[in-house]
C-alpha cells in the first residue's frame, strides 16, 4: 500500500508533493562567466526548466514552453492546485545566502488569556544553533551605539531588513494552462513588496468569491509596467519603470467571468480534462532549501549599488524621503551645514538607519553633558573628577576614507 512517512501519512493519506521542474520569472540571474555580473530585470515572463548540466542541476531556458506563449509574454494563464492559499502563495521574510536561508520569519497566531493576536516570528541559523532557533531570543548587540541592548524582533526595525539583506519572499505555485505537465509544478519567485501584496490580495479575493476554493481555478498572471518614483541616497528624486505582478480574472460580464474562472473544473467534470487532476486533489510543492539558496541569492538579491534602482526601494520611496528628512533635521541641530550633511548621507547611503541612530546618540550625549535640573550648565571651576573622553562625532567619521556604520551586523 505504501511506506509510512515516505508515501503516506499516519492517517493513510498519500502524500501529493510535487517537485518544481518549471520556473517562471521576470528576471535573469547574473552571467555565471562574469564575476561582476548583476541580475537583470525583464519586462516579460521567461520560462526555465531544471536541467542536469554536467554534475550540477541548473535552470536552463525552456525553449519549447516559450514557443507556446510567443514573444515576450506579459500575461499567462495559470491553474491553482490547492485550496489552501498558504500552499499556493508562500510568503515570509527571508535572508538568503548562496548556501542556505540564514533567517526566515512569518506571521503566526498566538492565543492567550487576552484573546488572539498576530506577530512575526523568525527562525535563524547561528553558530550555536546551526539547525535554527527562535530569533532574536536573548541575543543582544555586541557593539555599536546599541551595545548590550536586545536585538529587534522580525519585521520593522530589524537591521538585516533595513540593510536589505533580508527581504520579502513570495513563491507562487501553479500549473501552466497552455503547457500542463503532470507530476510536477511551476513556481514563480518574487521579492517585490508591491508584487507580493498584489498576488496575495488577488488570491484572497478569488478564493472568497469562489466559496473558499482555489483548486482548479484559472487566473491570469500579469506583469504590468508602472512608473515608480523614489528618493536616492542624496535626496534627489528618481523615476523608473518596474513591472509589477498581479493575479486577475477579467471578462465582459459576471457570467463569463465565472465560466472562465471555473473552466478547468468544468472540463474535469465533463471527462474531457486538458490535464488529469483527480477531483478533490490538493497538490503542494516540494523543494529543498539547498536547491533554492543559490538561485534566489543570485537572481533576487542585487548588489548594494543596484538596490536604489529596484522597485522595492521605489515602493518605499516615501519612507526613504522621511528618513532623509529626519537625518537632515538632526544634522541641522548638530550645527552641520548642507554640504556636510550631503557628504554624510553619501558616505552612509548603505546604512542610513545607522546614520540616523548615530546622530540621535550624538545629540543625546551632548544633552547629558550639558543639561542639569535647572537647565543650566554646571560650572564651579572645581570639578576635578575624571572626565569621560568625548565620543567621536559623526562629523569626524565623515572625514574618514572608509566610514564605519554604527551597526554592521550580528556577532555570534
Amino acid at each position: 500500500m505504501g511506506i509510512l512517512g515516505l508515501t503516506h501519512n499516519e492517517s493513510g493519506v498519500a502524500f501529493e508533493k510535487l517537485p518544481v521542474t518549471i520556473k517562471v520569472a521576470i528576471g535573469e540571474g547574473p552571467d555565471p562567466s562574469n564575476e561582476k555580473g548583476h541580475p537583470r530585470r525583464l519586462d516579460h515572463f521567461v520560462f526555465k526548466r531544471r536541467t542536469l548540466r554536467g554534475q550540477e542541476a541548473v535552470w536552463a531556458p525552456a525553449v519549447d514552453i516559450a514557443q507556446v506563449y510567443g514573444d515576450k509574454p506579459t500575461e499567462i494563464g495559470i491553474v491553482f492546485l490547492n485550496d489552501d492559499p498558504r500552499e499556493v502563495l508562500r510568503t515570509e521574510y527571508a535572508f538568503w545566502t548562496t548556501g542556505t536561508c540564514k533567517c526566515h520569519g512569518e506571521l503566526v497566531q498566538i492565543a492567550n488569556g487576552h484573546g488572539v493576536r498576530f506577530e512575526m516570528q523568525a527562525i535563524r541559523r547561528t553558530k550555536d544553533h546551526p539547525e535554527g532557533a527562535p530569533w532574536p531570543g536573548n541575543y543582544k548587540y555586541p557593539d555599536g551605539p546599541r551595545k548590550d541592548q536586545p536585538v529587534e524582533p522580525c519585521g520593522d526595525g530589524c537591521p538585516d531588513l533595513e540593510r536589505g539583506d533580508c527581504k520579502p519572499s513570495g513563491d507562487l505555485y501553479f500549473l501552466l494552462e497552455k503547457y500542463p505537465v503532470l507530476g510536477s509544478i511551476c513556481r514563480l519567485h518574487t521579492s517585490s513588496y508591491r508584487s507580493i501584496r498584489n498576488l496575495s490580495n488577488g488570491l484572497m479575493q478569488i478564493r472568497r468569491l469562489n466559496g473558499g476554493h482555489l483548486t482548479g481555478v484559472k487566473a491570469i498572471l500579469k506583469a504590468t509596467p508602472e512608473r515608480v518614483s523614489y528618493a536616492g541616497a542624496d535626496g534627489t528624486r528618481h523615476t523608473s519603470i518596474a513591472h509589477i505582478l498581479s493575479l486577475e480574472i477579467g471578462a465582459r460580464d459576471l457570467r463569463t467571468l465565472v465560466a472562465t474562472m471555473t473552466e478547468p473544473v468544468r472540463l474535469l467534470e465533463e471527462g474531457r480534462a486538458a490535464f488529469d487532476v483527480p477531483r478533490g486533489a490538493q497538490y503542494i510543492a516540494r523543494e529543498t532549501e539547498a536547491e533554492r539558496a543559490g538561485e534566489i541569492a543570485g537572481e533576487f538579491y542585487p548588489s548594494v549599488e543596484e538596490r536604489n534602482a529596484s522597485d522595492e526601494t521605489a515602493d518605499q520611496g516615501g519612507e526613504l524621503s522621511e528618513q532623509l528628512a529626519r537625518i537632515s533635521e538632526l544634522a541641522q541641530r548638530l550645527g552641520y551645514n548642507d554640504g556636510k550633511t550631503k557628504m554624510l548621507i553619501g558616505q552612509w547611503k548603505h546604512d542610513l538607519a545607522g546614520l540616523e541612530r548615530k546622530l540621535r546618540n550624538q545629540i543625546d550625549e551632548i544633552s547629558q553633558d550639558t543639561a542639569k535640573p535647572n537647565g543650566k550648565r554646571q560650572s564651579n571651576g572645581r570639578d576635578n573628577s575624571p572626565r569621560k573622553p568625548a565620543a567621536p562625532s559623526v562629523a569626524d567619521e565623515a572625514n574618514r576614507a572608509e566610514p564605519q556604520p554604527g551597526v554592521s551586523g550580528f556577532l555570534y
